[in-house]
């Protein structure tokens, strides 16, 4: 018999009142298919559910001494734990008025029982507030599970953190047996927290599936953009180079920097910060490692609408078309080479211009194009 309660420990259940009568009624009532714990007061009571995580339901008295069943039951229902906020709780009660019992209930009480209620009652209200807890634990894991193994933000369209570590692991597998690089973005949208508190949550959601169609359309198809938390997204790019991913970064910056938002009339200036991993020079061998590296460069020095790579140097914004003349000029090619394609894609339209009303024939199908 010692091994089969070990094996199957009966469900423990904590009673609160300072009638040691009443804990000894309850104890006889459900001694023999529940582990009863006691305490004398309402503050002892809360001393025991902090100290044990494997209590299943509350059955706490209304009146006592220093601490109450009410101010017992709100301070269950405001605790920082979940076992806390959600543990079954049942008021026992001398009273037997209905007033008392909906006081109760509307304080957050799961039931109510009196001290006349017989045993068969009893055994039936705590057998079915555990189950009833129970099912709603079950509920709830369900729907975490599905959310963590989801691969795709329903409001934004943008990957989730799931497919992201997918994406990179797979990445990565291909990158060992062919001995090139992967790279991780890391994109954070500057003084969110105002922007949030500004728009209201509905109009964020909406601000972040237009940046998600923004981003997107920078990408290669077998690059995977994802919303990874709050507003952070994430790029994981197969095969992309240390400098290739510097170019990448920065055309992200722009796109987001470019991108027109407009809230009841008034156009907002949204910018990001970026930062770069790339899984050979950060000599990352999993994802967690790969985007945790992204994210450590970017906390490293404060700063705003900027790109940080893995030499830990800020990387200067896109010039000027005026200021890349000026660059050429000066024979400054090296820092020119990253923002040629952004600026070439800023000069197609004139380009198309000039082909079309000076009958220039050239051909411009490969040049560039700013979406």
């Amino acid at each position: 018999m010692q091994v089969a309660n070990e094996l199957a420990p009966l469900p423990r259940i904590l009673v609160v009142d300072d009638s040691r009568i009443v804990r000894a009624t309850v104890k006889k009532h459900l001694g023999d298919q529940y582990e009863v714990v006691e305490a004398a007061d309402g503050e002892a009571g809360w001393q025991r559910l902090l100290a044990d995580p494997d209590i299943q339901l509350l059955l706490s008295d209304l009146t006592m001494p220093e601490l109450d069943g009410l101010g017992l039951l709100a301070r269950v229902r405001a605790a920082g734990e979940t076992r806390l906020r959600q543990l079954p709780v049942i008021i026992i009660s001398g009273e037997e008025d209905e007033a008392t019992r909906l006081h109760c209930v509307e304080c957050g009480a799961s039931d109510f029982v009196t001290k006349s209620t017989d045993r068969a009652e009893m055994l039936a209200r705590v057998r079915a507030n555990i189950e009833r807890a129970a099912n709603q634990r079950a509920l709830e894991s369900s729907r975490d599970e599905a959310a963590r193994s989801a691969t795709h933000h329903p409001a934004t369209g943008a990957g989730t953190q799931h497919l992201l570590t997918l994406q990179t692991e797979q990445a990565l597998a291909f990158a060992r047996r062919h001995h090139s690089d992967v790279t991780v973005v890391l994109i954070e949208i500057d003084h969110f927290q105002a922007l949030s508190d500004k728009l209201g949550a509905r109009v964020v959601e909406q601000m972040l599936g237009l940046l998600t169609k923004h981003l997107a359309v920078k990408l290669r198809r077998e690059d995977t953009l994802a919303l990874v938390e709050g507003a952070r997204f994430a790029v994981v790019s197969p095969g992309t180079t240390l400098t290739e991913a510097r170019v990448l970064a920065e055309r992200l910056r722009q796109t987001i920097a470019g991108a027109r938002i407009n809230f009841r009339g008034e156009h907002l200036q949204v910018t990001a910060s970026l930062a770069v991993a790339n899984s050979r020079e950060d000599v990352c061998e999993d994802a967690a490692a790969l985007i945790t590296s992204a994210s450590d460069r970017l906390y490293a020095t404060p700063g705003e609408n900027r790109v940080v790579a893995p030499d830990d140097m800020p990387i200067a914004p896109a010039p000027t078309l005026s200021e890349a003349l000026l660059m050429l000029h000066n024979g400054q090619l090296d820092t020119l080479r990253p923002h040629l394609p952004g600026l070439m894609a800023a000069l197609a339209p004139l380009i198309t211009l000039a082909n079309d009303e000076l009958h220039l024939g050239w051909s411009l199908d490969s040049l560039p194009r700013q979406h």
